[in-house]
């Protein structure tokens, strides 16, 4: 799609009607090698530390990853868009949101009440367990399953979206 242009007021994951509902969001882009290199990098410096019997390159593990964090700061691209939501998908996104929150407050009650017994750590693991889940189906399923998956200068290209709304986009028509 061309990056200058407004995605239509039609739900971005089935199509229908969005009746004027919209999310501002704010994609990044980072090239597939980056994402790899970097990714891999303190690994590397802890393994070779470690096989090496280099103690300063597996103390370099940290180190590395703040470095990388900052770097993807400065190699990633962003764009702004406004993406319609219908209302079936913005009641889903609202769900797991809140699922989200629940699982967030349950993590920081098991940490609070760790040292009180048993139950105490099923409640940590479950609330740490159900939020894992959530965040897996989170980016499989509904709004947040939208990702840019290349940004050049002039155009930028999603993926996620329904197959509905890509084609009824203009210039796939």
């Amino acid at each position: 799609m061309d990056r200058s242009v407004a995605l239509p007021d039609h739900c971005v994951v089935c199509n229908t009607a969005a009746q004027g509902y919209r999310l501002k969001r704010k994609f990044y882009y980072s090239p597939a090698a980056w994402k790899i290199g970097a990714s891999l990098a303190p690994f590397l410096a802890l393994l070779a530390g470690s096989l090496l019997e280099a103690p300063f390159l597996t103390m370099a593990f940290w180190p590395l990853v703040a470095i990388v964090a900052v770097a993807n700061m400065f190699v990633r691209k962003s764009l702004r868009l406004e993406v319609a939501v219908c209302a079936r998908h913005r009641a889903l996104r609202r769900t797991f949101l809140t699922l989200s929150w629940v699982c967030v407050a349950g993590i920081v009650l098991g940490l609070f009440s760790l040292g009180e017994g048993p139950i105490a750590a099923f409640v940590l693991l479950g609330a740490l367990g159900g939020l894992l889940i959530l965040s897996v189906v989170q980016s499989y399923v509904g709004v947040q399953a939208v990702r840019l998956h290349e940004l050049s200068r002039d155009y930028a290209w999603l993926t996620g979206t329904g197959e509905a709304f890509r084609g009824a986009l203009p210039e796939l028509n």
